[in-house]
């Protein structure tokens, strides 16, 4: 996995407020998630308030538009099983 330049996840950081930015309603949410993370708990996805800096375009352009601040649990897993998915569906066509 990429990842943004550090200017980029503090700047996400402090636009985040400290919580889930996800507004994805099939993680569990109707609106933006907003579970309170810990910064220091970035990449802990065994911590109740581990987050992860995500690339809304899967593309990890390093700019603010594309970096948003989400929960490990639901949110960033959610991401990740719905990529594996997608990759094995595709894997399955080929």
């Amino acid at each position: 996995m990429s990842e943004f330049s550090d200017r980029i996840v503090e700047e996400a950081w402090s636009r985040s407020g400290g919580a889930c930015e996800c507004n994805h309603p099939d993680h569990g949410h109707h609106n933006r998630c907003g579970k309170t993370l810990l910064k220091a708990y970035r990449g802990d996805k065994f911590s109740f308030f581990g987050w992860e800096a995500h690339s809304k375009s899967g593309l990890y352009i390093d700019e603010l538009t594309d970096c948003e601040i989400v929960c490990w649990d639901p949110c960033f897993l959610t991401i990740l099983e719905k990529a594996k998915y997608s990759t094995n569906e595709k894997s399955a066509i080929i």
